[in-house]
């Protein structure tokens, strides 16, 4: 890339190699080449956050607000680049996701996955039926408990799927450290059926506690 400001080459870092000048981000970088870290689920949150932090102070845009416009309009895109891969790999579900997303599978929710076929257009990949049954038990588990009002049995009942959901995690993390993506997006999916259950029992502790 040759830089805006001085016409030499940029290199490959946020500022130009020759003359430090903030160069326009390259659209077509994912969120891992964003924050200068290997494409993988495994990684370290602390370097990931100093990375983060050091890229942010040099590309702040307050930092350019007498530059050259040029610099500046470089800087806020560069900025909200590192800013929506930040919120992305951060977040393990998200960068789950994001990581499958790259592969051609689209996490779709509690609908399942869809995968892009070598056609160009998407195949569902159905819900497993084991996990469709194992969520409608919860559920009527999670009723029965809100009928009698019994607040301990929807405790147990979230303490039981935090544990499902961490076990689905750790299948999510093992099965894409191994590429094996359509088992991780299967694991997903349920992460997916987890989290809403909880936010719904979690509802019912929250009402339970309001009206106490």
């Amino acid at each position: 890339m040759i830089c805006w400001s001085c016409q030499k080459s940029a290199g490959e870092g946020v500022t130009c190699a020759a003359c430090g000048a903030v160069q326009p981000p390259d659209a077509a970088a994912d969120h891992f080449q964003v924050l200068g870290v290997e494409r993988r689920f495994a990684l370290d949150l602390e370097a990931l956050e100093r990375r983060y932090k050091e890229l942010t102070r040099i590309l702040h845009p307050d930092r350019f607000a007498r530059a050259d416009p040029r610099a500046r309009r470089a800087s806020l895109a560069r900025s909200v680049q590192l800013n929506e891969a930040w919120r992305t790999l951060r977040d393990p579900v998200r960068r789950a996701e994001y990581l499958l997303r790259l592969h051609g599978l689209e996490v779709a929710g509690e609908e399942g996955t869809t995968r892009q076929t070598a056609g160009g257009e998407r195949a569902r990949m159905p819900v497993p039926q084991a996990l469709l049954m194992e969520v409608l038990e919860l559920r009527e588990g999670l009723a029965e408990a809100r009928s009698a009002g019994d607040g301990a049995r929807v405790e147990r009942l979230s303490d039981e799927v935090r544990g499902r959901r961490a076990r689905a995690m750790t299948e999510v993390a093992a099965a894409l450290e191994v590429e094996a993506q359509e088992r991780a997006a299967t694991a997903l999916v349920a992460v997916r059926y987890y989290d809403r259950f909880l936010d719904e029992a979690q509802l019912d502790v929250t009402g339970a506690a309001h009206a106490g």
